[in-house]
């Protein structure tokens, strides 16, 4: 299975959700001929909620079964790709335990579970990526002339993991703003699939 990222806008403000593609993305499809009639479900939470996130399928030449994918959506994830970038940029920017900013997580997006393991075992991940991550963000927050938060260092860092924790928070930046988390990670993840033909997480 080849997964396609695509930056489809997916509704899920002020509790108005919708999570399929636009109909006339799917229409165009149809029309050029690459629309199959199979389709893969996958599972997203949002605000207390679980939904299902509908793939279409596009028939190749070639038989290969081609998926299209929101960009919104992380492989084996079940929370949007935004939870997860949120919750590092807020642990890298703050005192706060990685127990207290899941929890604020869980308030703030209404999730019924988001523990500090799963924060933890994204920072790690994402600490390995930093630097492609921020080469990807560097020309639009040169742009907006976006400032980054200072890096909260815990004891236990040494200085080649507190430089790549300082990389990590300057490209993650803008998740913490509100109006922006949402559409700024989602992007981030599409550059970098296109990039690296691989998931943030």
């Amino acid at each position: 299975m080849i997964v396609t990222l695509t930056m489809e806008e997916i509704n899920i403000q002020k509790g108005s959700y919708s999570c399929t593609f636009s109909p006339e993305t799917l229409k165009k499809l149809a029309a050029d001929g690459f629309l199959g009639r199979r389709k893969i479900f996958y599972k997203l939470y949002v605000a207390h909620r679980e939904f299902q996130l509908e793939c279409p399928v596009i028939k190749t030449p070639h038989r290969s079964t081609i998926v299209l994918w929101p960009a919104i959506k992380l492989p084996y994830r079940k929370y949007p790709v935004y939870v997860y970038l949120y919750a590092a940029a807020l642990y890298l920017s703050t005192k706060m335990s990685m127990r207290s900013v899941a929890a604020k997580v869980r308030s703030i997006f209404g999730l019924d579970t988001f523990s500090h393991s799963t924060l933890c075992r994204s920072l790690k991940k994402l600490m390995e990526t930093a630097p492609d991550l921020l080469h990807l963000v560097t020309a639009e927050m040169e742009k907006e002339e976006t400032l980054s938060p200072a890096l909260v260092p815990r004891r236990r860092w040494g200085p080649a993991r507190q430089d790549r924790y300082r990389m990590l928070l300057k490209a993650l930046s803008p998740a913490l703003t509100r109006q922006k988390t949402i559409s700024f990670s989602s992007l981030l993840n599409y550059k970098y699939f296109n990039r690296t033909m691989g998931f943030l997480l």
